[in-house]
């Protein structure tokens, strides 16, 4: 009875929806890794991830951030005025990217030795505002409760681009790598979000005004302050490895490396991202509500510490028959696995109650957290390769660097949770 009790419960439903989306995308993903990994060379899957650890650092400043705000105001009408103030930006930036891709790609890929990628460095703005379209739309689906649209369209992108990537490598485009499959799905996950709002969001356009924008803009100008500053340094440390990796040992070691985390990320980013969005929605009303934010965290805390052992567990397990599920040009993925295993399971437990960070306006805080993050990570890899050339221990260090910062977040964030303070009038 109490199971049923607890899956009755909205915020366990909405995890769950999003969980449902979420999962069934990475199991079409994993069946297709499976094939990749014999279908693509260990080279192209370095090129892979080094444009995707690149669309991700860069995303950031694609909107300033300002998809945020679209959960936060009161009145629908300031929420679709943000929405428009971000597209105009998102927009901005991509056109500005694409010439700056223009005069300096060669210089680019001569930095990392990546010759390879200059082709692909043009389609990076178009990465970025796909990605960054797509955030958008997940925001204001998040303010709307429309939760299903998150996870259809998470589904149609693994969809379209697993079935794009494994038609790719069959053909004889096998060069042109995995990139193509990972922009169509992005594509098409951007249409389905256009076509699932549009119902919700029409009646408002009217609402749009410059003046009203530039208003909210002002509002919420912490967010492009502090929380681009956040999540740039945050993104930027945690594609580091892909970044370093490449320039220290080659492409092949980075595809290496980007299958590793992405075997043991996926799973633990189903639920982690979903319980972020969840949460996010519910701290905004709890807290406009004057609500108790900090037993809303020690719920969420003991949820993801049970769910934790269903997930790290099995993985830790696993990890050790990766080199007969992808082959053997990929034997040390489950070394490197199981090394990041630490890292990810205390990342687990603090980063879907980071929205507090907004809301509670603790952005200032936050910098300083991911600037020392990014200096001791930078240090860990760098340590790792010129005083003992060796990835794995770069890694270890990489990752227990990683383990600490989240333990003292977590503690962080659960202290601020008892605080009440307006954060913005």
């Amino acid at each position: 009875m109490q199971l049923f009790s607890f899956l009755k419960k909205e915020f366990v439903k909405n995890v769950l929806t999003l969980i449902t989306g979420s999962g069934l995308s990475q199991v079409v993903i994993y069946a297709s890794i499976v094939i990749l990994t014999r279908l693509f060379s260990t080279e192209l899957f370095g090129i892979y991830m080094l444009f995707s650890s690149a669309t991700l650092i860069l995303k950031p400043l694609a909107t300033l951030q300002y998809e945020f705000a679209i959960v936060l105001p009161k009145k629908d009408t300031d929420a679709i005025n943000v929405v428009g103030f971000s597209f105009i930006i998102l927009v901005s930036y991509c056109l500005l990217l694409l010439v700056i891709m223009f005069f300096f790609n060669k210089s680019i890929a001569n930095f990392f030795n990546i010759k390879e990628l200059a082709n692909f460095i043009y389609l990076l703005p178009v990465s970025v505002f796909l990605f960054g379209g797509v955030s958008i739309f997940d925001y204001w689906n998040n303010r709307a409760n429309m939760f299903k649209n998150i996870s259809k369209g998470l589904l149609a992108k693994s969809v379209v681009m697993s079935s794009t990537q494994l038609a790719t490598g069959a053909s004889s485009f096998n060069s042109l790598g995995l990139i193509p499959g990972m922009l169509l799905g992005q594509f098409l996950q951007l249409l389905f979000l256009i076509k699932a709002s549009v119902n919700s969001m029409v009646h408002l356009t009217k609402e749009i005004s410059l003046k009203r924008m530039l208003f909210l803009a002002k509002r919420y100008k912490d967010i492009p302050v502090f929380n681009t500053i956040i999540n740039l340094t945050n993104n930027l440390s945690n594609e580091l490895p892909v970044l370093l990796i490449t320039k220290y040992f080659g492409l092949a070691s980075s595809g290496i490396y980007g299958l590793a985390i992405k075997f043991t990320r996926a799973p633990v980013g189903i639920f982690q991202q979903s319980i972020n969005q969840v949460f996010f929605n519910n701290a905004s009303k709890i807290y406009n509500d004057e609500g108790n934010l900090h037993e809303l965290v020690i719920k969420t805390a003991k949820h993801l510490l049970f769910i934790s052992s269903f997930l790290f567990i099995p993985l830790f397990i696993v990890s050790f028959y990766l080199d007969i599920i992808f082959g053997e040009n990929w034997t040390d993925v489950g070394l490197y696995s199981r090394i990041l295993i630490p890292w990810l399971f205390f990342g687990f437990l603090s980063n879907p109650i980071t929205p507090l960070i907004l809301i509670l306006n603790k952005q200032k805080t936050m910098v300083v957290f991911d600037a020392f993050l990014l200096v001791f990570r930078f240090l860990a890899l760098f340590l790792g390769y010129y005083f003992y050339n060796s990835i794995v221990i770069a890694l270890i260090l990489f990752s227990g660097i990683g383990m600490l910062f989240n333990i003292l977040i977590f503690i962080y964030l659960l202290k601020t949770s008892k605080e009440k303070k307006i954060a913005y009038n």
